[in-house]
């Protein structure tokens, strides 16, 4: 048996409508080839436990700093390590003038 992909997980947030990171990835043998969210997903089909754990964890909204649960599964948003795309981190260096 491999290696299961590690699926980054998003959430679509309720105060701001954007994206943000829960800081939590989970293991699975089958998940989507690109960013979708767990309802779409799964929809007909039953979740592993590892997807159903999820919900009902905590996030915070980024933008206005309050915290919400992951209680709806169409904004839960599993992410393949091939679709993260992290931007470029910018290091300022100081002058020495």
């Amino acid at each position: 048996m491999g290696i299961m992909p590690e699926y980054e997980i998003l959430v679509r947030c309720r105060e701001c409508n954007r994206e943000h990171p829960v800081l939590m990835k989970i293991h699975l043998d089958h998940g989507p080839k690109s960013k979708q969210s767990v309802a779409e997903f799964y929809h007909g089909r039953s979740m592993p436990p590892q997807v159903k754990t999820i919900q009902w964890h905590k996030a915070l909204c980024l933008k206005t700093g309050k915290t919400f649960k992951l209680e709806v599964a169409d904004r839960i948003l599993l992410v393949p390590p091939t679709a993260v795309n992290y931007p470029p981190q910018q290091i300022l260096v100081a002058s020495d003038s």
